[in-house]
């Protein structure tokens, strides 16, 4: 008996290849200028070529036929400084470009204005790092200013891939701390810090309005202003304590706090993550074999406190007589939960 309807005995699926050819050209130089101040400048070459062919089942059994052929010129330049033997100073300032993913290129197949275009990135960056015996600190400035950014819809495809799609300006700019000290023998800690923006300028929205009594749709856009960017939380920070109890018996608590963050760029409230405060507990301890090598064992508790939260996200809207509709999924984390691990190094 049957059930394939009127698919044929034998019938393909999916028949389909992919390739893609990658060179490139590096050359790197650098000038010690003074004892402490040394310069630097690079730049890179890159054609690359997609070549798709065959059919996909995806859901729409499409012809993925195309190619697409990128070249891309790469710059970098740069100094830094030594102020002394425990700090240093930087700053950079690069173009960069990168093409689409196959994976882009597929969700966009059968709409020729959706083609991904590649990337553009210019990117200014400034540091200052210090170090001595029980402490090391660093910052970092950097302004990341783009054209045409690949950013994530809050959709995703039949293969539960994200739909991306090109902004044509946008940027994320911030400061990035991180800090480890050891104030006692027995004491560590590591800790770092991000605080950012990340935002489409000027974000014109588009979308189709549906009548509900005649179900026409009507293409219609609104224009957002400045949008945060989807999946980009504005402060992220992560915390290593360490107890060294013993000889190799150690004791980490770990702890990650994530900010709010949208999971559309439109920044509708309702398609929201919140923000997330998790602490895990792992003990560290290794011991050596004769003959054999370093046996470690590993034992983590995760999400101490039962922490009720979700880290991730996807949804989509709908307009229908003039009114804003919004569907969303997410995916709860485990409350506390445990791991064991044992290793062996030789």
């Amino acid at each position: 008996m049957r059930y394939a309807g009127d698919t044929e005995k034998d019938h393909e699926w999916y028949r389909n290849s992919s390739e893609k050819w990658d060179g490139n050209l590096y050359l790197k130089s650098n000038y010690q200028l003074t004892s402490a101040l040394n310069l630097f400048a690079d730049v890179q070459y890159r054609h690359v070529n997609y070549l798709m062919e065959g059919v996909d089942d995806d859901g729409y059994m499409r012809e993925l036929d195309q190619e697409h052929v990128f070249d891309f010129f790469n710059p970098k330049i740069g100094a830094q400084l030594e102020i002394n033997g425990t700090q240093y100073a930087y700053a950079s300032f690069s173009i960069g470009n990168r093409e689409p993913t196959r994976q882009n290129f597929k969700d966009a197949t059968g709409d020729p204005e959706s083609t991904p275009r590649a990337e553009r990135l210019r990117d200014l960056e400034l540091g200052y790092s210090f170090s001595s015996k029980s402490l090391a600190a660093a910052v970092n400035l950097y302004y990341m200013d783009y054209k045409n950014q690949l950013v994530p819809t809050g959709e995703l495809s039949q293969d539960g891939y994200p739909i991306m799609t090109n902004v044509p300006d946008s940027y994320r700019a911030g400061i990035e701390l991180s800090i480890g000290i050891q104030p006692f023998s027995f004491l560590e800690w590591n800790a770092n810090l991000t605080l950012s923006r990340n935002k489409i300028r000027d974000f014109v929205e588009s979308y189709v309005d549906y009548n509900s009594s005649t179900w026409e749709g009507t293409a219609s856009s609104r224009d957002l202003g400045d949008v945060d960017i989807a999946y980009s939380p504005s402060v992220i920070s992560s915390s290593d304590l360490v107890f060294h109890l013993a000889k190799s018996l150690e004791l980490h608590l770990i702890s990650q706090y994530v900010s709010e963050q949208y999971f559309v760029n439109t920044m509708n409230e309702n398609m929201k993550l919140d923000s997330w405060f998790v602490n895990n507990l792992r003990f560290d301890y290794s011991f050596p074999v004769r003959k054999l090598g370093v046996i470690g064992l590993q034992f983590q508790v995760n999400n101490l406190f039962s922490t009720r939260y979700e880290n991730n996200a996807y949804g989509g809207t709908w307009w229908q007589d003039d009114e804003e509709y919004y569907w969303s999924a997410y995916f709860p984390q485990a409350t506390i939960n445990y791991l064991a691990k044992v290793s062996l190094r030789f």
